[in-house]
C-alpha cells in the first residue's frame, strides 16, 4: 500500500494570501497543527501551528516560514509512518514533481493501522524480548502455528539493554498454550494483551513468576 492511497480530500488548503488568523481558525476547526500551503496546484510547504502563534493574526501567510516536508504518492504506507514520527507532524502533504495531490493525516494512518495492517482485529497480543542473536521469525510464527494460531501482524523495536522487543498481534484470544509454549523455549514475555477468557488467571501466575525472577 502507497502515499497515493491514503490520501483524504478532507482538509482545507492554505492560500499565500491567507491571514495568520484564518490558518490559526482552520487548525482550530479540523483540530490539525500543520496544513500545506498551495497555489493552484503547486505545493509550497507544510505550515506549523508553533510558527504561526509567534506572527501577528494580521500576517498573510506568504511572509511566514513554510516547512519542505512532503513525501511521493509511490512510498510505501510503512515509510509514511516513518516520516510523520521523525517530522513530528500531524499532516503529510503528498507531493510529485511539485505537484499538490493530497493529504495523509494521523486518522488515515490510524484507519489503515487497525484495519488493512490487521492491528484492529479481534485477537491477543504478545510482547517478548528477545536478544538479536536469538531473534528468529520462522521459530516464533512455528510455535504459534503449532498451537494451532497465526500471527496476524508484527513489530520489532531496539531496547537501550540491546535486546530486541518484538510485538505480534495474534488471530485468537485462546493464548493460554501459547504462552506455555514460549515459557517452555525459555522466551521473556514482556506483556500480553486482549485475552479475555484467561487474562486475570495468567496475569497474576505471570506477575507471580516475573516477581520470583527478579528476587
Amino acid at each position: 500500500m502507497t502515499a497515493e492511497q491514503l490520501l483524504t480530500s478532507d482538509l482545507p488548503l492554505l492560500r499565500p494570501v491567507d491571514t495568520v488568523k484564518c490558518a490559526l481558525d482552520l487548525m482550530e476547526e479540523y483540530k490539525v497543527a500543520h496544513l500545506p500551503l498551495v497555489i493552484e496546484d503547486q505545493f509550497k510547504g507544510l505550515v506549523n501551528e508553533g510558527d504561526l502563534l509567534e506572527c501577528d493574526e494580521s500576517d498573510i501567510l506568504s511572509e511566514i516560514k513554510t516547512s519542505p516536508f512532503s513525501v511521493d504518492p509511490n512510498l510505501h504506507i510503512y515509510e509514511v509512518v516513518a516520516q510523520m514520527a521523525r517530522t513530528e507532524v500531524d499532516v503529510l502533504p503528498v507531493v510529485h514533481r511539485g505537484i499538490f495531490m493530497g493529504c495523509i493525516d494521523r486518522g488515515a494512518v490510524m484507519s489503515f493501522l487497525a484495519h488493512a495492517a490487521g492491528w484492529g482485529a479481534e485477537g491477543s497480543t504478545i510482547v517478548l524480548e528477545i536478544p538479536p542473536s536469538k531473534f528468529s521469525l520462522t521459530e516464533i510464527s512455528r510455535l504459534v502455528e503449532e498451537n494451532g494460531a497465526q500471527i496476524s501482524n508484527f513489530t520489532s523495536t531496539h531496547e537501550d539493554s540491546g535486546d530486541m522487543l518484538v510485538t505480534f498481534k495474534l488471530n485468537t484470544v485462546d493464548i493460554a498454550a501459547i504462552l506455555e509454549t514460549f515459557k517452555r523455549f525459555d522466551y521473556k514475555i514482556t506483556t500480553f494483551f486482549d485475552a479475555p477468557e484467561v487474562e486475570n488467571e495468567l496475569r497474576n501466575k505471570f506477575d507471580q513468576f516475573m516477581r520470583y525472577l527478579e528476587q
